[in-house]
């Protein structure tokens, strides 16, 4: 029998973690818990969302985890608490993603269907690389950023912690980004980025 799989989260990103997990191996065993009350007894893809974290230790005490997060900071912090609970954290690669053999994958991540990950690559934990985003050469993705899908970094950029690149963005050679740090869909990232701010345009500048 297939081994049971925690998937916590039970919103879109819950879905698509969900989706790739069974890509991988369709006769996985899926559980879903999540904190909301409201999310109780919903139905995600087939499977009922089952309790909070509270009944983690209880209900599944020896499953993996996998982070159906989509909030980064929520994501950051929720597999800070799991590994320090000392549970088995699991990382989802879509097996359309192609990764290079020299990558390293943070636990917790997920690497969504048509991504790229290319040579000495660093990705950090419970990050997200999204439907067919591209990473080339010698970038490194900090824990719990988000590279939307269609993002194409170039080789040497660095992302920081908590991140979210947007959707369809493109980010020049060597460029730095900072933690915490939101670039709107559709952006050219051409000079570095500092912490903890809003950008967005072509070229991408500070919106607020």
């Amino acid at each position: 029998m297939a081994e049971l799989l925690v998937v916590l989260g039970a919103g879109g990103h819950a879905k698509v973690v969900i989706e790739a997990a069974l890509a991988r191996q369709p006769d996985r065993r899926i559980a879903i818990i999540d904190d909301d009350p409201a999310a109780q007894d919903r139905n995600i893809l087939g499977f009922r969302v089952s309790g909070t974290r509270v009944s983690l230790a209880s209900n599944f005490p020896d499953a993996p985890v996998a982070l159906g997060i989509g909030n980064n900071a929520a994501r950051v912090m929720t597999l800070e608490a799991l590994l320090d609970l000392g549970r088995r954290i699991e990382t989802i690669v879509h097996p359309s993603a192609i990764v290079g053999n020299t990558v390293q994958i943070g636990a917790g991540s997920f690497l969504a269907a048509g991504s790229i990950i290319t040579a000495d690559t660093a990705i950090g934990r419970g990050a997200i690389i999204n439907t067919a985003a591209s990473v080339d050469h010698d970038c490194v993705i900090g824990d719990g950023a988000h590279i939307g899908p269609g993002a194409r970094l170039c080789g040497n950029v660095r992302i920081g912690d908590r991140t979210l690149v947007g959707v369809g963005s493109s980010v020049r050679p060597g460029i730095a980004i900072g933690a915490d740090v939101t670039i709107g869909a559709g952006s050219a990232v051409v000079c570095d980025l500092s912490d903890g701010q809003v950008y967005g345009g072509c070229p991408a500048r500070p919106l607020r």
